[in-house]
């Protein structure tokens, strides 16, 4: 394992005096659009990640988050912009499996309720993030975002959609836009999300129970409540929470969002979400698809990754 972006990190950690247990790191991810390695070091792990260069984005969007933000977000030892990769400290355990055994409520919605705040914070700032990359996922730009997945009809179908499917997706198009519009009329507004929001891209460490989000790549500036919503029914699912429990959890982590709307409201808008929200997934992965080589991409074919999503959809309004 002598490639140049590992050799990278040795010779940072070195000039930075971590001493290294072995020069080999351990591989703990490794898809085609993210690759983390694990250094063992005198002074605790060090993990250094690769993405493709149009996920390259990572690095600047911690920075922005931890110097304008103060949010609890990894910490960079160095980036190298030729090989996109970046070394960072050790931050935790996965929430995933830190809650294994036992799940516990108060330290999840304490989490949501920083991410929260961190959302509200940046409202009014979203410039900021596109000055740095980041994707325009507002309400607004939705339907041309949707129309544009819609289009690529060969990469549908070989990934497991009919002919008919994508005549019902092209159908359902006033729909989205009806779905857009009813959102923007609240007075929750876009801003800062995190596209794959859920408990195992956020760490905890064990001793100061301190949260920390992962994966910031995948940010977009988008409603809120699409990241809010795919926690909790990741929670939900994993955690194998009941209808109650979820509902509870939903009543906490949504008391901030009552500064700006009434219960009510924001029930309604869970409902609108849970009508769209796979499309909003749908475009999270054809976003990962569209960073990957070609070789990577022809492997992906045919993993229903799209048609799964797509099809809940479809299969939503059908039913209704």
């Amino acid at each position: 394992m002598n490639n140049a972006h590992i050799q990278w990190a040795r010779n940072i950690l070195e000039e930075k005096k971590y001493e290294l247990q072995s020069d080999i790191p351990d591989v703990i991810q490794d898809n085609p659009w993210s690759t983390v390695y694990r250094f063992q070091t005198n002074q605790g792990l060090i993990f250094l990640k690769q993405v493709p260069s149009a996920l390259s984005l990572e690095p600047n969007v911690i920075n922005l988050l931890q110097t304008e933000y103060h949010a609890n977000v990894p910490f960079i030892i160095a980036v190298n912009r030729e090989h996109d990769c970046f070394l960072m400290k050790d931050a935790g355990i996965q929430f995933h499996n830190y809650f294994k055994e036992h799940f516990n409520a108060d330290i999840f919605i304490q989490m949501i309720r920083s991410y929260t705040k961190l959302q509200m914070s940046v409202t009014n700032k979203i410039q900021q993030f596109f000055d740095i990359g980041v994707p325009d996922w507002r309400l607004e730009n939705l339907p041309n975002l949707y129309r544009d997945l819609i289009n690529q009809e060969s990469l549908l179908i070989d990934d497991g959609l009919s002919k008919d499917d994508l005549i019902k997706l092209k159908q359902l198009e006033p729909k989205l836009l009806s779905l857009c519009g009813k959102l923007a009329s609240y007075k929750i507004k876009d801003t800062f999300g995190h596209a794959d929001f859920h408990d195992k891209n956020i760490l905890i460490n064990p001793s100061t129970r301190q949260a920390t989000i992962i994966d910031l790549g995948e940010v977009v500036i988008t409603y809120p409540f699409f990241s809010l919503h795919n926690c909790l029914h990741m929670a939900k699912e994993n955690f194998k929470l009941t209808d109650n429990q979820h509902h509870q959890l939903q009543l906490a982590c949504f008391e901030p969002w009552l500064e700006l709307e009434s219960q009510k409201n924001l029930f309604d808008i869970i409902s609108i979400i849970n009508q769209c929200w796979s499309i909003h997934a749908a475009l999270g992965e054809y976003r990962l698809i569209k960073s990957i080589n070609k070789a990577d991409f022809q492997k992906m074919h045919r993993q229903g990754r799209f048609a799964r999503k797509l099809s809940h959809w479809i299969n939503h309004f059908n039913n209704g």
